[in-house]
């Protein structure tokens, strides 16, 4: 009798600390598929918009913005808001942002650029009927080369698409007309109108801003590979 409740009690015990262990195990190194490409697409098209920027002087200018807070703040590329002109650069006259699931645009104001890091901020002008939804901000102490990322954005202007590749270096240092840009290199083939756009890990946060891609010496762009701003320099934006 003694026996059985030995074994009992040691059975119970062996169980408790294997629920412990994977309590522990699970904690430090979650298990998770992520999300599929579709499911971030979908949740990309309440906080990945259309960007329009026109100037009665030189036409119009089409990208992508990243909703970043509830009160319609927008992350997007300096070069998408601004133009230059005689090695000067000019800031478009109006501005105007679209949803996915929208026919008109929505007006929005310019608050902020800086052009070495290729940033700028827009501002909705009104948010009435709306309910925002803000990317969940990644890390890039997290990224790892080889990691699965999306790239969503408004692809030559045909409204919102996604793009799947990986990391093949998620801190590298390049030059840029004269500038040494730290941005992150994924071999993610995007197009003109991708620029301002995010870039996403496998959880559906946003790790960066889509950039710029390189030219080869005949002055051809190279597509398969694109730059973004780190989500720590971005953030950095934002808050200054």
């Amino acid at each position: 009798m003694q026996n059985k409740k030995f074994m009992t009690l040691l059975v119970v015990n062996i169980v408790v600390v294997l629920l412990a262990v994977t309590a522990i195990i699970l904690y430090f190194f979650p298990f998770t598929n992520g999300l599929t490409a579709n499911e971030i697409y979908k949740q990309s098209l309440n906080n990945v918009v259309e960007v329009k920027a026109e100037s009665e002087s030189v036409g119009q200018s089409f990208g992508t913005g990243v909703i970043i807070s509830k009160d319609g703040s927008i992350i997007t590329n300096a070069h998408v808001v601004t133009y230059s002109n005689a090695s000067i650069t000019t800031e478009f006259d109006r501005y105007s942002i679209r949803f996915a699931f929208e026919e008109e645009y929505r007006t929005v104001q310019l608050e902020k650029y800086d052009t070495n890091l290729d940033l700028a901020v827009l501002k909705l002008n009104d948010t009435r009927g709306l309910n925002l939804k803000p990317v969940k901000i990644g890390s890039l102490s997290k990224l790892k080369a080889g990691d699965t990322v999306y790239a969503v954005g408004n692809a030559s202007n045909y409204g919102i698409g996604i793009f799947q590749g990986n990391i093949s270096n998620p801190l590298i240092n390049v030059v840029v007309n004269g500038v040494t840009r730290a941005v992150i290199q994924a071999d993610v083939t995007v197009s003109t109108g991708n620029s301002g756009g995010g870039l996403f890990n496998t959880k559906g946060e946003l790790v960066g801003i889509t950039t710029f891609r390189l030219k080869d010496t005949s002055g051809s762009v190279v597509y398969g590979i694109v730059y973004s701003v780190p989500i720590n320099i971005v953030v950095d934006f934002i808050n200054t």
